[in-house]
């Protein structure tokens, strides 16, 4: 009986591990990306937008949902750019909302990304929870875990 008992508990480890490594526990880190998408905004600007969400604590001191935005121009222009709506919702405790971005084709002048694209991000104040994150721009819907903060 004592062998029979070595694949369940191997297959119980086994399983919490691969749990644990699925859904991120409130005090890890969590970022996740949309499939990038390609648009063209006129018949001069088109591009690539590669749209993010993670968790990311709020200059009021409590954890949120940052949304970060790059648009990568096939033909890098000052008069290109393209305007991304981000709705957001928490699942748990209903709370919902839409920010807008809008992004350049130029790069980001402080130089901290890649110099082909433009940036732009929202901070949201979705309260404790699981937010859901959608892009007008990018397909797909993300849930970002926010964990109050202590």
């Amino acid at each position: 009986m004592r062998k029979a008992l070595h694949p369940l508990v191997l297959g119980a480890i086994t399983a919490a591990t691969l749990l644990t490594a699925a859904a991120p526990a409130w005090g890890q880190d969590y970022e996740s990306n949309f499939p990038d998408a390609h648009h063209t905004i006129s018949p001069e600007c088109a591009g690539t937008v590669h749209t993010e969400a993670a968790r990311t604590p709020l200059p009021t001191n409590v954890e949120g949902v940052g949304v970060a935005v790059t648009f990568t121009a096939d033909r890098p222009d000052p008069s290109c750019s393209v305007t991304v709506n981000v709705t957001w919702r928490n699942i748990d405790s209903g709370a919902a909302g839409q920010e807008e971005v809008t992004v350049s084709s130029m790069p980001d002048p402080g130089g901290r990304f890649p110099t082909d694209h433009g940036y732009g991000r929202v901070l949201i104040d979705s309260g404790p929870g699981n937010v859901s994150v959608t892009s007008d721009k990018n397909p797909g819907e993300l849930t970002v875990p926010v964990q109050p903060r202590a």
